[in-house]
């Protein structure tokens, strides 16, 4: 598959049971689709029990939504940065805020999944912790405001300025890291609003996970990069 457009389309699927068992790989398969008829790159993060099977079931790349500072061995139930690489996960989301870490262990995670040729994907809340994290040099960096995830109010339309300026703090450092943004995206025009206003990928979940048709909503949001 090749991407001919820039930008990232990050799905996050969480762990809402519409899109849970068989239907996680319906979901995919629709945004396959959409990845090849628009030359978009979009990146799936699936219920964490499905990673590996929806790793072996597309041409998409897949992360995990969680990752926890711990050593392959006796760690029962934690999610182990060495065992996503072997399921053949590309990287991991870090600090969620439905899912937050400390800060000395998201920059020990950032620093552990370079090591293993990983991506890190650091979630913020705020610039002040945007402006912290970057010092660590993840991949991408995502400002999402908390209260706006899961909302029809999107950060593209309620914040465009804090896409802005996190855009600004991003390029004064040594473009170690992407800018993506997410918090209530819905619709083509949060998308095309938040590109220009600097963020090179979205990070998207409920619009998605519980629209009526997921191929159609994939391809609208998709269609704005």
């Amino acid at each position: 598959m090749k991407n001919n457009k820039d930008g990232l389309l990050i799905i996050n699927l969480k762990n809402y049971l519409e899109t849970s068992g068989d239907n996680t790989i319906k979901l995919v398969k629709d945004a396959e689709k959409v990845s090849e008829e628009l030359g978009v790159e979009i990146i799936i993060s699936p219920p964490q029990p499905s990673l590996a099977l929806i790793v072996k079931q597309t041409k998409l790349k897949v992360i995990s939504q969680h990752v926890d500072l711990k050593m392959p061995g006796s760690t029962t139930g934690y999610y182990v940065p060495e065992l996503i690489g072997k399921v053949g996960a590309m990287g991991s989301l870090i600090n969620h805020s439905e899912h937050p870490s400390e800060i000395t262990e998201i920059k020990q995670l950032i620093e552990k999944l370079k090591e293993l040729n990983l991506l890190s994907f650091v979630c913020v809340k705020t610039t002040g912790e945007l402006k912290e994290l970057l010092e660590f040099g993840p991949n991408y960096i995502a400002i999402e405001p908390p209260e706006l995830i899961g909302t029809q109010k999107s950060i593209s339309t309620e914040k465009p300025f804090l896409i802005r300026e996190c855009h600004k703090m991003v390029n004064m450092r040594d473009q170690r890291s992407e800018l993506i943004c997410g918090a209530g995206i819905n619709r083509k025009e949060d998308v095309k609003t938040a590109l220009e206003y600097g963020a090179k990928g979205i990070l998207v979940s409920s619009s998605i996970t519980k629209a009526s048709n997921w191929y159609e909503k994939i391809f609208e949001l998709a269609s704005a990069f």
